[in-house]
């Protein structure tokens, strides 16, 4: 879209092309008056521009992207849910006195509220003040009160995590399950309707689903969490809940046709670690490369094997083209560039070396990141 001014000196030489004159001789009222038409013409452009992006929800801002959310799947962008947890008390001597609802504990700069009466020597769950994972416990983490208690120890232990906490979907997040809500295709049970039923359950970012390699009739559905990689065993469970019962509680087309719902595996995604070690003669700029590759890497979905155990060289290939893009698509350049890869998290380690420019040998990075195949029975 061109800007006030571009549009200002255009109108200016248009006037004086038509009156065959030089700019520089137009008079104040021409001047004046292609001031106000680049004006004008700015402010439609802006406006058809506005028009235009909220035609589709791919590029439709916020407020529209939200209104046709809430008409075509039914909700808006999953809150921030706080974190429940389950801990134990010690009891002091034989105090009995009950410690009353609300009584709060601190882990670092977060408080936490108990949601029962407290009885000296039971269990009591404790609920995150500020929902989010920011201030997620996990077990065995310490609690103090913020003030001192009778019959009770002021240290609190997490035992169990009741609700797990999770923050507020991303609007891209979002707006990613509205756009597969127009371009899937459900139809009982295939692909699609996997896709389509987990962007019911918060936190989870999209699932892959793969027929399982020598077994007839069943299914594995790839698990992929928005925070972390592998999401946590009960959203798990709501996945699994959600391929079986919709949002109001009816039966999906699968439950309801097809017995083998059983045969369905929920497998999720574990993804290994990944060092990126850059050799240059630009020190300055490698450690801004090392982040920027990574980025590119992570960003490469779904890191599957394929059937017959050999990776996708479509999925698991990152051309010399591709990798000078992205650094100079981030201002990063480099006359020579190395990169090696480590996989991490344990098994023997390898060590793959990329020589960015030579265009014959185009780098593969075969081992990582590693999906880890841990199937959980519905």
């Amino acid at each position: 879209m061109s800007t006030k001014l571009e549009l200002f000196e255009q109108i200016k030489l248009d006037f004086a092309n038509e009156y065959n004159i030089p700019v520089e001789d137009l008079g104040s009222n021409f001047i004046a008056e292609s001031a106000v038409l680049a004006t004008i013409e700015y402010n439609l452009q802006l406006r058809l521009t506005e028009i235009a992006a909220n035609v589709w929800v791919g590029s439709a801002d916020a407020e529209t992207l939200l209104a046709i959310g809430l008409d075509k799947i039914g909700r808006l962008p999953f809150p921030a849910v706080a974190g429940i947890y389950n801990c134990s008390t010690t009891q002091i001597g034989s105090e009995t006195a009950m410690i009353p609802l609300g009584t709060q504990f601190k882990k670092g700069i977060f408080v936490y509220e108990t949601l029962a009466t407290i009885n000296p020597g039971q269990n009591v769950e404790v609920r995150a003040l500020i929902a989010g994972t920011e201030n997620q416990l996990s077990v065995s983490d310490e609690l103090t009160s913020v003030s001192p208690l009778t019959s009770i120890q002021d240290i609190i232990t997490v035992l169990s995590v009741v609700q797990a906490p999770s923050d507020e979907e991303d609007i891209e997040d979002y707006r990613t399950d509205l756009i597969n809500s127009y371009i899937l295709r459900p139809s009982g049970g295939n692909a699609s309707d996997y896709i389509l039923w987990a962007a019911d359950v918060s936190d989870i970012r999209t699932v892959y689903p793969y027929a399982a390699d020598g077994e007839v009739g069943k299914i594995n559905v790839y698990c992929e969490g928005v925070s972390v990689f592998e999401p946590i065993p009960a959203k798990i469970d709501e996945v699994i809940e959600a391929f079986k019962y919709d949002t109001e509680g009816n039966g999906r087309i699968i439950v309801d046709l097809f017995p083998f719902i059983t045969n369905t595996y929920i497998v999720p995604v574990q993804i290994t670690d990944i060092n990126i070690e850059i050799t240059s003669g630009d020190t300055g700029q490698q450690a801004s490369a090392e982040q920027v590759i990574r980025d590119y890497l992570l960003g490469i979905r779904p890191y599957l094997p394929t059937l017959n155990k050999v990776r996708d060289p479509a999925k698991d290939t990152v051309t010399q083209q591709g990798l000078i893009k992205v650094l100079s698509d981030n201002d990063i350049t480099f006359a020579s560039l190395i990169l090696k890869v480590k996989p991490l998290g344990g098994g023997e380690v390898t060590v793959t070396e990329y020589q960015v420019g030579d265009a014959d040998n185009p780098a593969f990075y075969g081992e990582i990141p590693v999906l880890e195949t841990l199937t959980i029975t519905p």
